[in-house]
């Protein structure tokens, strides 16, 4: 986009403010109206001291005439571009405090802000190694979660054994849960039914945010 079309569209943009035709406008600032038309048709451009006299009219700056400034209704127009109204601060789960609450602040590592419009989640980890990979899921990745005691066999989970959280895929049966990892190279965790006292499901997987993304 040149200088005459660039300010075109911000000329245009004004007089549609103020609610106001090149004709109408061209008497109220006692320019001829074939300059007016010609700027708006992008045959001509105005001189500095002009720009001036019509950001004075406008009661705008000259850089509103004449630089390119997309405003964020524009933005909204664009395909695949949202905009983010509100963030809200998802709690990232820290190491477990023997003894306290799992969710109390003392286990928060900080807080990850998300847009209020998707799924809320009550809570987030960071994935830990690569037991995960072959779905996505990266070292050093957050991964949100609905704060929940039980979840659907095969639904991935943080489960907490003793004082570590774990990110896995779960099952349970009669006699054992199974804590599947989403790579070949690791071994499921087998827990019999005498310990499963020993484990406690956080919550279930909702969505998750690769570092790659940063």
């Amino acid at each position: 986009m040149n200088n005459k079309e660039i300010f075109s569209k911000n000329l245009n943009k004004e007089l549609e403010k103020k609610n106001l035709t090149p004709t109408e406008f061209a008497r109220a600032i006692k320019y001829p109206e074939t300059t007016v038309f010609n700027w708006i048709h992008c045959k001509s451009y105005p001189r500095i001291d002009k720009i001036q006299e019509m950001a004075d009219f406008f009661r705008i700056y000259k850089s509103d005439l004449t630089e390119n400034k997309t405003n964020i209704s524009e933005l909204s127009q664009i395909p695949g571009v949202k905009l983010i109204k509100r963030f809200v601060n998802v709690p990232v789960l820290g190491e477990i405090a023997s003894g306290k609450s799992i969710f109390c602040q003392q286990n928060y590592e900080g807080f990850f802000q998300i847009d209020e419009d998707l799924v809320r989640p009550d809570f987030c980890v960071i994935a830990k190694g690569n037991t995960m990979l072959d779905i996505g899921i990266k070292d050093g990745d957050l991964i949100f979660f609905k704060k929940t005691t039980m979840v659907e066999n095969g639904k991935i989970a943080a489960v907490l054994i003793e004082e570590t959280v774990t990110l896995k895929r779960y099952y349970k049966n009669e006699t054992e849960v199974i804590l599947q990892a989403e790579n070949k190279t690791y071994s499921p965790i087998i827990i019999r039914e005498k310990d499963t006292k020993n484990i406690k499901i956080l919550g279930e997987m909702v969505g998750m945010y690769s570092k790659e993304s940063k």
